[in-house]
């Protein structure tokens, strides 16, 4: 190798010059590039460790509401279902009472009925009593002609049931 010292220094020379000029219009810029581009990243960092610490409470106040949400819907089944029951419950009231008050206006029609019935009945037997004793005066009565004319009475009453 042959080294000369003038080329060394020549060298030397232009590398502390480059190293100047780049340390002098270079070096800052880019440094100063550097450091914005880091500032940004942290900036950026920053920003999505906020949004997702700020995704995370809404995540909880989501489930939050959901939760309520849901309790307040089964809250409000309870409360229909209780209402239902109650519902029920009276209209199984109301159909009894109406039962009852139909039986006893059937009882009521009934007692009508078997009075009117009574009451024909008396009639009839008034009628069948009068024409009976109609009978016996209109004819000679001997024992057994009386006899023979109650039991044909007591048979007509009979059949008349």
């Amino acid at each position: 190798m042959n080294l000369e010292i003038q080329q060394i220094l020549t060298q030397a020379f232009g590398f502390i010059i480059l190293l100047f000029l780049l340390k002098k219009f270079a070096w800052k810029p880019l440094l100063s590039l550097l450091d914005e581009r880091r500032d940004k990243i942290a900036s950026e960092f920053n920003t999505i460790e906020r949004v997702k610490s700020e995704i995370a409470r809404l995540e909880e106040d989501y489930k939050s509401k959901l939760a309520d949400i849901d309790n307040h819907s089964r809250q409000k089944i309870q409360e229909a279902i209780s209402e239902g029951q109650r519902i029920a419950a009276e209209i199984q009231d109301k159909a009894r009472e109406d039962a009852n008050k139909a039986i006893e206006k059937a009882k009521a029609n009934i007692e009508i009925e078997v009075a009117k019935a009574r009451m024909e009945l008396r009639s009839q037997m008034a009628n069948i009593a009068i024409k009976a004793a109609e009978k016996i005066l209109k004819e000679d009565l001997d024992d057994s002609r009386h006899k023979n004319l109650v039991m044909g009475f007591i048979e007509n009453l009979e059949s008349v049931k």
